[in-house]
């Protein structure tokens, strides 16, 4: 279980986010909503220790109902080794990095391993033909000419590689046509089991076509103004906020 306690951020002392609590459970998946400026994508990188962002107070749990850890003083790197993944919603293009050695490098990060090229290759080929990923892809420079779809792919091959459990979603419907929406999303809901948590920030709805919510919570004015149930979805959906 992951759990937010009494969150308040600020940027340039402007208040973004204010007493936000929030849990989520492995097996049940959430969606993140919004209302008017919101800085949804603020909260996933807050969460992750971006550096933009001046925390003023909170708890960052981890565990189980009985037993829980503060992870607050853990960096990027640390949390993910917990289990803890972002999928930005601009994603970085990083020159002369090849896709091949950064899978390679955060593969052996996160199993304080150290592959050597034909043992890496080994773990990463079965991967991308289950994903129908041409081998070249994996000698070109992280994400330096990708289309949006292939960006995508990218981090699905990532989850598929790591294996994470709490895995941040920011509007992957950034740069993605509607063909290349529907191929991530069913590759998505492929990877989607009790043993994970997707928490889906978003602004609109079609992902929740592909991907099953248990949760929906709505932010407003930099507060967590409602939850509901997934059942809620489809009035939001028709009506957007205005009869809630």
């Amino acid at each position: 279980m992951l759990i937010i306690k009494n969150l308040s951020v600020q940027i340039e002392s402007k208040d973004i986010l204010k007493k936000i609590n929030l849990k989520f459970e492995l097996g049940k998946n959430y969606c993140i909503l919004w209302k008017n400026w919101s800085w949804k994508s603020s909260l996933a990188m807050t969460i992750m220790w971006h550096p933009k962002y001046l925390i003023q107070n909170w708890e960052l749990m981890l565990g189980t109902w009985k037993e829980q850890i503060n992870i607050f003083d853990l960096k990027p790197d640390e949390r993910s080794k917990l289990w803890i993944f972002l999928a930005f919603q601009n994603i970085p293009e990083i020159k002369w990095v090849k896709v091949f050695e950064f899978l390679r490098s955060i593969y052996d990060a996160q199993n304080a391993s150290q592959t050597s090229f034909i043992q890496f290759k080994k773990i990463i080929e079965p991967l991308i033909e289950e994903l129908s990923i041409d081998r070249e892809f994996l000698r070109r420079d992280l994400n330096v000419w990708f289309s949006g779809g292939e960006r995508r792919k990218l981090e699905i091959l990532q989850l598929k590689l790591l294996k994470p459990k709490y895995i941040f979603l920011d509007e992957i419907d950034s740069w993605l046509d509607v063909d290349a929406f529907r191929q991530v999303a069913e590759m998505i809901k492929w990877l989607n089991s009790p043993d994970n948590c997707f928490i889906i920030i978003t602004h609109y709805f079609t992902i929740l076509d592909y991907i099953p919510v248990d949760r929906i919570y709505v932010l407003d004015k930099w507060e967590l103004s409602k939850q509901w149930l997934a059942e809620i979805a489809n009035q939001i959906k028709n009506d957007w906020f205005d009869n809630l």
